[in-house]
């Protein structure tokens, strides 16, 4: 087992949390980057040299595109973090952070079972977790981390750089569950995938481009407030949307009836 899989499993699942869970657009589309350059590495043996570069540029391209989306539908810039405070994930990073490591156990539990039902496998036990380490393995706990943490954001969050992350986080995290289940995939699988991520990105920049820009509750529009007009300078009724006071009724002709001076003291 190298050593430089475990670091790579561990940047790809360090970049998803941050992905999912940073309130900064931009911190939040370097972990997505991150995440989607690194993926491809967790193979064994790995790709070709050509397919790694095309993921990576996918990856690269994914995240830049959103990111010019974001800087072109706002007129602030993306650093600026959301003043409602319901940007990124709403229950933190530490719980992100959590549910991905449960997931990697779940992960690392599914290999282990998989390797010893296998009559050509290495002859592990189901028990044995840190023996069954392997590419494969190391896949598998990292997709699942991926899935569950891009549920949440990928369908049930109403902004749109939200969902656009969540959604490329999901896609990211099946084809590492496929690598870890049925090992490498080929070179068209590889192409597939690209074009899959690609199709993504331009979907999730659709939304951003139609979704709020900052300082909305999780994707609700700012909207501009309307000002009612200023009441009666004498202070007598309270002025209604259309700019009448409430005390005074309209005529049956149409016009306002005059006010009754006010009776001396």
């Amino acid at each position: 087992m190298s050593p430089i899989l475990v670091g790579v499993a561990i940047v790809v699942s360090a970049g998803l949390i941050v992905a999912v869970s940073a309130r900064d657009a931009r911190t939040a589309l370097v972990g997505l980057a991150v995440t989607m350059a690194a993926a491809p590495f967790l193979a064994d043996p790995p790709p070709p040299l050509a397919t790694l570069a095309l993921r990576v540029v996918a990856a690269v391209l994914a995240a830049y595109l959103l990111r010019a989306t974001v800087m072109t539908a706002t007129a602030e810039p993306a650093r600026q973090p959301n003043p409602s405070g319901h940007g990124g994930s709403r229950v933190g990073w530490p719980t992100e952070t959590l549910l991905a490591i449960a997931a990697w156990i779940v992960g690392l539990n599914v290999s282990a079972h998989l390797l010893a039902l296998n009559p050509a496998g290495p002859g592990v036990t189901t028990t044995d977790l840190l023996g069954s380490l392997s590419a494969g393995s190391l896949a598998t706990g990292a997709g699942l981390g991926a899935i569950v943490l891009a549920i949440v954001p990928a369908l049930g969050s109403r902004d749109g750089l939200r969902t656009a992350i969540g959604l490329l986080v999901l896609i990211e995290g099946i084809l590492l569950l496929r690598v870890g289940v049925a090992g490498a995939p080929s070179d068209l699988e590889q192409l597939a995938g690209v074009a899959v991520v690609i199709a993504a990105a331009i979907t999730g920049s659709m939304l951003v481009g139609l979704g709020t820009g900052p300082g909305s509750a999780d994707g609700e529009r700012t909207r501009p407030r309307r000002v009612d007009p200023v009441s009666p300078a004498d202070g007598s009724g309270e002025p209604e949307p259309d700019g009448r006071a409430v005390d005074d009724p309209p005529h049956p002709s149409g016009s306002t009836r005059p006010r009754r001076p006010a009776e001396p003291a």
